[in-house]
């Protein structure tokens, strides 16, 4: 039998059968009690990873949904500044043209987000006379009914298992944009955001 490093104290041993992986009778009680400890730890994550996704509430859901659309829409528009003001410094949000607060069904829909600053978005309770100037400016009065367009979308009732789905889903094409890095023009954007709500399946 060649030469093995033992499992639990590492030194060099002649094991007495092929699978043999520690030295002595001690290095096997510890290296079990070490493996014990390991599926327990293991174990006990799961459980608490399930016990915790068994208390996350639809909101929370919603919450979790909204952060990788929100991301979505940082790679779309990136580069290209504050839907409102145009600045291009200072922090970023991913801004609703018709607030989540007035209308919650459309809250993840692309063509209602786009790339807006803290201030405008934040600051200056989402900058309404501005951030249609800027879609006007950008994408076209044709673009900016299209928006207003959106309050008529027909309530939509998501389930705690649809939205893990589309959490999915989302969180591949985030992946796939990353990984593109590409800047769009105005037109890819509409297109973009487009294809990618279809994709997503919320919006059809």
């Amino acid at each position: 039998m060649k030469p093995k490093s033992c499992r639990q104290c590492k030194t060099k041993f002649i094991p007495d059968r092929p699978l043999q992986m520690v030295c002595s009778f001690m290095c096997s009680v510890e290296y079990t009690k070490a493996n014990q400890a390991k599926k327990a730890k293991k174990d006990w994550v799961k459980e608490k990873a399930e016990r915790k996704e068994k208390i996350t509430t639809l909101s929370e859901w919603k919450g979790l949904l909204q952060e990788v659309i929100n991301g979505i829409v940082r790679l779309i528009d990136k580069d290209m500044g504050c839907i409102a003001t145009g600045t291009k410094t200072g922090k970023m949000n991913a801004g609703h043209y018709i607030s989540r607060g007035s209308n919650d069904t459309i809250r993840f829909n692309l063509h209602n987000i786009h790339l807006q600053s803290e201030h405008s978005n934040s600051f200056n309770s989402g900058d309404t006379i501005r951030y249609q100037d800027g879609v006007v400016r950008m994408y076209g009065k044709d673009y900016l009914e299209l928006l207003n367009s959106l309050k008529s979308t027909k309530p939509i009732n998501l389930t705690i298992e649809t939205i893990k789905d589309k959490i999915i889903i989302a969180k591949l094409i985030r992946k796939e944009l990353i990984e593109l890095g590409n800047r769009y023009t105005s037109a890819e954007r509409i297109q973009l955001r487009h294809d990618l709500n279809n994709r997503i399946g919320i919006y059809i």
